[in-house]
Parts: C-alpha cells; sequence; structure tokens
C-alpha cells in the first residue's frame, strides 16, 4: 500500500464511490472477474462489506506506489480508469494466483473525500488484520534474479532447519546422557565416561559441520541485493500492513517468500551490506519486530514504534505518525482523528498535552531535541525520534501504559506536572538550580577545533601535593583512560563525592588512582577523547574556577573497593555515550558539574520542572518567557536529592 495522503489525481479517473456506513463498519472491496481468453485486461468492481460480518473472504493487498507517469488502464465498473503500473502488476499477479476479492488503497478508499480518508486510516489496522491473507507484492526484475532468489533462500532455509534439528538432537542427547548416569551410578566410572564421551564426539562433530560458512553464488547474491534495494521497504504504511496478520506472503515478480526466511538470507550478506544497505536491513529488522510484538498481542506506544521506524519515508510528512497509529496502544488515544488539514504545529501540540496527562510526567517536553524552538517536539521530524532511540537508555522509555518513573532518573522525586495552557504556550511549576558557567566543546568541535596535531596529541604530566611524586600520562591508550577518568562521575549510585562533608575533588582523584585496565572497547575510544581533553584544555575550560589539571593534584582519599572498580567500566561507557551524543560537560555557579546539550551557552537556566525525571535547559527569551534547550545530567541531582529545598522556591515558569 502507497501512502494514503500521497494519491496523485487523475484528471480523467471517474470513480462512482457508495458512502460507507460508519456504524457497519464497513470497507470497499475490489473484486477482480477471471480473465478472458480474447481479453486480457484487468476487470473489476467495487463491493461494500462490514468488517463485522467474518464470512467476508479477502486479499489485503500491500505495495510501494511507483512512479505517478507510468501509468496502466483497467476496467472499473465499466469504465476505464488509470492507475500506477506497480498496482496494475499487483492486481494481474493476484488473479493469475487465483485471488478476485482485494482490499487496495488506492481504489477502495475515496480520496477525494479528505473525511472518508481521515475515518479510514485509523481502520487500516483492522483491514490487514481481517484479511485471510496479507500479499506484499514487490515489483521484480527478470525471471532469471527471481528465480536465483527462490534457489538462495530454499538453500539458506534448509540449512538453518538442519541447524535446529542438530540443536535439538544435542539437547536430547545431553538428556539422555543424564538419564543413564543417573541410572548407572553404581557401574563402574570409567564405562560411564567412556559412554558420555562418545556422545559429545558426535553432536560436537555435527555442530562443526553447520557453523561452516554457506556460500553464494554471485547471481544468488546480486538477487538479494536488488530485492533489499527495491523502495518498498521503506515505506512508511508497509509497516502496519505486514505486521498485522500471521499469515503473510511476500511476492516478488512470481516468487512467493516468508518475511522470516528472506531475513535469513540477508544474513548470508551481512559482511558485504555496507551503507544504505545496512540501514534498509537494520530497518527490516526493526519492523519485523514490531510485527513480533503485534502477533503476540503486546502492542508498542507510539513513541517507541517512532524509534524503530525513524528510516520510514513517506512523500507527506504526517503520514510517518498516522501510519503507525494502528500498530500502537496509545496510538486512538494520541491521535483520535487523524487529519489531514489541521496544521502539523497543532496536531504535535495536541498529541503532547494527551501524552504529559496519561502519563503524569513532561518528559516528552523536557527531552525535546536541538533545534525545535517550540516547548512540544515535532513528532513529524524522524531526526528528533532517532536521537531519541541513541539516548533511550539515558532517557527512559516513554510508554503510555506502562511508564511508572522508568529508568534511572528522578529529578523531580514523586512530583507530578502542574500545567496551564494559553494558546501555544504553557506554565510549568519549577525551581531553578543555577546559571550554566562554563561549557566545554564537544567533540565534533574538538576534532574540528584546528589545533595542530602535536597540540592534539602532545604528551601530559601534572604533579602531585605530595614531594617528588609524579603522574606521568602518555599517549598510551590505558594511560589515556586514566586522564580522563575524572570525568566519569556516577550519577546513578551513591558516591563519596555527594557525601555531607566532601572535599572537591576526593573522589576524581581516588578513580585517578585506581583505575585498572580498560576493556579494548573502551581502550579503542582513548585516542578521540585524548583529543577532546586537549581541546578542552586549549579553551581554558574551567570547573569551580579551576582548570582541569587542577583535578590531577588532589590529596589521597580511600582506595575503591572491588564493586567501584567494576563500576567503572560502566562509567566509561557513560562518557563516551554521552560524547557520542555530542552533549558538552559543564558547571554552573553554584558549583555543579553536569552534562549539557550541545547547543548551550553560558548564561542559560538549569531548572528541574517537577514531573520530568531530567533536569533542562532553559533560554531567556528577550520578550519573556523561556525556550527548552534540552535535558541534562547534573551530579548530585538526579534522584531527587535537590526537590526538597527546591520546592521552597517553586514558581510559575511560562515556556514557548
Amino acid at each position: 500500500m502507497t501512502d494514503v495522503s500521497a494519491f496523485g489525481v487523475f484528471p480523467d479517473r471517474a470513480i462512482s464511490y457508495q458512502p460507507l456506513s460508519t456504524i457497519r463498519n464497513e470497507i470497499r472491496i475490489l473484486v477482480i472477474e477471471p480473465p478472458e481468453e480474447e481479453d486480457n485486461r484487468i476487470r473489476c468492481h467495487l463491493e461494500n462489506v462490514s468488517l463485522f460480518n467474518l464470512d467476508n473472504d479477502f486479499v489485503a493487498l500491500s505495495y510501494c506506489w511507483g512512479d505517478h507517469n507510468e501509468l496502466k488502464r483497467i476496467l472499473l465498473s465499466g469504465n476505464l480508469i488509470p492507475i500506477t503500473f506497480n498496482l496494475y502488476k499487483a492486481l494481474d499477479e493476484l488473479r493469475r494466483r487465483g485471488y478476485y476479492r482485494v482490499w487496495a488503497d488506492d481504489l477502495c478508499i475515496n480520496r477525494y473525500d479528505d473525511e472518508e480518508r481521515s475515518y479510514q486510516v485509523l481502520r487500516i489496522g483492522a483491514i490487514y488484520r481481517s484479511a485471510s491473507l496479507v500479499i506484499s507484492h514487490l515489483r521484480g526484475p527478470g525471471r532469471a534474479w527471481q528465480q536465483a532468489l527462490a534457489d538462495a533462500v530454499y538453500r539458506i532455509t534448509r540449512r538453518a532447519d538442519a541447524s535446529k534439528q542438530i540443536e535439538k538432537d544435542r539437547v536430547e542427547a545431553k538428556r539422555d546422557a543424564r538419564r543413564k548416569r543417573k541410572s548407572t551410578r553404581n557401574k563402574s566410572t570409567d564405562r560411564e565416561i567412556q559412554h558420555r564421551s562418545s556422545i559429545y564426539h558426535t553432536v560436537s562433530t555435527k555442530s562443526a559441520a553447520v557453523r561452516s560458512v554457506m556460500e553464494l553464488s554471485a547471481a544468488e547474491e546480486t538477487a538479494l541485493f536488488l530485492l533489499l534495494d527495491n523502495p518498498y521497504w521503506r515505506r512508511a504504511w508497509i509497516i502496519q500492513e505486514i505486521s498485522m496478520n500471521p499469515r503473510l506472503t511476500i511476492v516478488w515478480g512470481r516468487q512467493a517468500f516468508d518475511l522470516g526466511q528472506l531475513l535469513q538470507s540477508f544474513s548470508c550478506l551481512s559482511n558485504y551490506i555496507r551503507g544504505k544497505r545496512e540501514k534498509v536491513l537494520n530497518h527490516i529488522k526493526c519492523v519485523y519486530k514490531i510485527r513480533r510484538s503485534q502477533l503476540a498481542l503486546k502492542p508498542l506506544s507510539l513513541i517507541e514504534a517512532l524509534g524503530l521506524c525513524y528510516l520510514a519515508k513517506a512523500q507527506f510528512i504526517r503520514d510517518r505518525v498516522f501510519a503507525l497509529l494502528g500498530l500502537t496502544h496509545d496510538g486512538a488515544y494520541l491521535v483520535p482523528c487523524p487529519s489531514y488539514t489541521l496544521p502539523l504545529e497543532n496536531i504535535s501540540r495536541d498529541m503532547t498535552i494527551r501524552l504529559i496527562r496519561a502519563t503524569g510526567n513532561l518528559d516528552v517536553v523536557v527531552s525535546k531535541a536541538h533545534g525545535i524552538e517550540t516547548w512540544y517536539p515535532n513528532w513529524f521530524d524522524s531526526r528528533y525520534w532517532h536521537w531519541y532511540r541513541v539516548s533511550h537508555r539515558r532517557l527512559g522509555r516513554l510508554s503510555l501504559l506502562t511508564y511508572t518513573n522508568y529508568g534511572p532518573y528522578r529529578a523531580s522525586g514523586n512530583q507530578t506536572p502542574s500545567l496551564r495552557i494559553f494558546g501555544n504556550e504553557i506554565i510549568a511549576k519549577g525551581f531553578f538550580l543555577g546559571t550554566i558557567a562554563d561549557c566545554s566543546p564537544t567533540l565534533e568541535e574538538a576534532r574540528d577545533s584546528g589545533l595542530p596535531r602535536t597540540e592534539l596529541l602532545r604528551l601530559r604530566s601534572w604533579k602531585r601535593n605530595s614531594k617528588n611524586e609524579r603522574l606521568f600520562f602518555g599517549s598510551e591508550p590505558a594511560a589515556t583512560m586514566r586522564t580522563l577518568c575524572w570525568l566519569l562521575i556516577d550519577i546513578t549510585r551513591s558516591t563519596m563525592l555527594r557525601m555531607r562533608h566532601r572535599r572537591p575533588g576526593t573522589h576524581l582523584y581516588t578513580l585517578l588512582h585506581t583505575l585498572l585496565h580498560k576493556k579494548e572497547t573502551i581502550i579503542e575510544q582513548a585516542p578521540s577523547l585524548l583529543q577532546w581533553l586537549n581541546c578542552c584544555e586549549a579553551q581554558c575550560f574551567k570547573v569551580n574556577d579551576k582548570r582541569l589539571v587542577a583535578y590531577f593534584s588532589m590529596k589521597r582519599s580511600t582506595p575503591l573497593s572491588p564493586g567501584d572498580r567494576e563500576a567503572l567500566e560502566e562509567d566509561c561507557r557513560t562518557i563516551q555515550k554521552n560524547l557520542r551524543a555530542n552533549m558538552r560537560l559543564g558547571c554552573t555557579d553554584e558549583g555543579d558539574i553536569g552534562w549539557f546539550p550541545r547547543n548551550i551557552r553560558t548564561g542559560d537556566q538549569v531548572v528541574i520542572l517537577l514531573g520530568s525525571s531530567m533536569p533542562c535547559v532553559l533560554r531567556q527569551r528577550p520578550t519573556g518567557g523561556y525556550t527548552i534547550m534540552g535535558s541534562c545530567i547534573v551530579d548530585g541531582a538526579m534522584k531527587g536529592e535537590a526537590v526538597r529545598k527546591g520546592l521552597q522556591r517553586v514558581q510559575d515558569i511560562q515556556l514557548h
């Protein structure tokens, strides 16, 4: 199926549609007549049926719209009607296979009636779920390539089935071995060991044969690449269509496949798939994940679906959201009636307010992406949900039904949001933590800083307070990670940095002296992190009015326990994640250290809004009120530590 809102307007198309009854939950079915020997043209007519009537047997068609300039004509109720070539080939293949009752969006929905079109959008999920079969038709190349793909899928499927059978045999062999050992406990130990070793020797030999690499011919590889390059996979509407019904057949030309078999086949090309093809393959895997959740009757939230489907394309931007509504448990609540006439800004604002009321938190507002100048996010911008997907572990997932302070952060404690809505503005309650006094460059800025290479990668050494003692850190990976460990402040656990009587930098110095060698995955990031650290120092970034070098001259403190050393592994991954997200390290005028969005600057305000899991950065507007710049991580304020004192200075904050 193509985008419902993307239908082209054919001047010479005249279809007489009978109104649909919403009370009877009616849809239209395209009834195709069997082919005639003298005239092979597609002849059909439309018939109104009710989804309440389970005797209505029809096939739901899923396809890609194709080129609007490449048209064919069919006879619909005696009239010649132009349709795209892709739809014509799909209908011709269905007729060849003996499917004569079909639901196809282009002909079964009156695209000239905005009210009907908006109503049918919410019914598409029910239509595909009610169909006896879903046919996904992809326009295929020559039959030689189609046959090559069929051969490859057949061999790969047989190999996978053989692997499953051998694994099953291995489990059975282990079970039999346990039974025999139990029944022969009083027998000779030597006989038992001999019997057991003979069984496992046979199983391991078979497993090794299965693990051998399967080679594909050049024609089979090319056929798989041709299928992967088909634009069908990136269309937004097909996600819902291929996820609703357990009976799904992928038709490529005249060959039929199972979606799971195709994913197995693509996995054989994992070493050769790069760039755009790799993104498409990952997108197909995400679609398959959504399909499994649907068939298990465990639908995702709309935000989770948007995060998985951020690569989907639609000719009309609003279909990036509308195409997923039927897949989610909260879609019908967030968008009760999809509209193709209301401005996108109004729809995004209404969806955000509904989500706040349903979840009782402001996370969807606080975690607003960079570049959005309104207090509510742009639900139709796929880049925002891609960013959310990368950072979901740090921000927590938003779910309409199950969200109860999920994730590690509870900056506002158990406080609930208090909102007053004034048109496009809201007034929320919160309290300020301080003003950003300084901030470091982002990782990208460090790489593009223009500093000489000798300056970026130079050796570094700093003195301690103790006499004749000296810390030396060269450019080797292990030393680099020790140099960087002062950043690894664990904000999700209680550490001595947050003790009542603490010395600034004590915990940092302890980390510096007790950090063990890191895993290779961490060490690989050392050169770029060192470059970032040198750029910070070159730009005179300070914490508490002290340059970075000051944090390497603190007095010795109690060594870390083995459990704390294990926690440092996670801390190293945290710092890398924040840098990859292009965040800035910064400090406030109150002495708090934190990670902030890349679009901040000195003078911005750090605030905790009641009902949010994370603090956020606000920028004052010349005309009054504030603009949200994004969420942030502030050491010592992520578990609700600042709420007790902050509630004494709660105030109304106007957000634009």
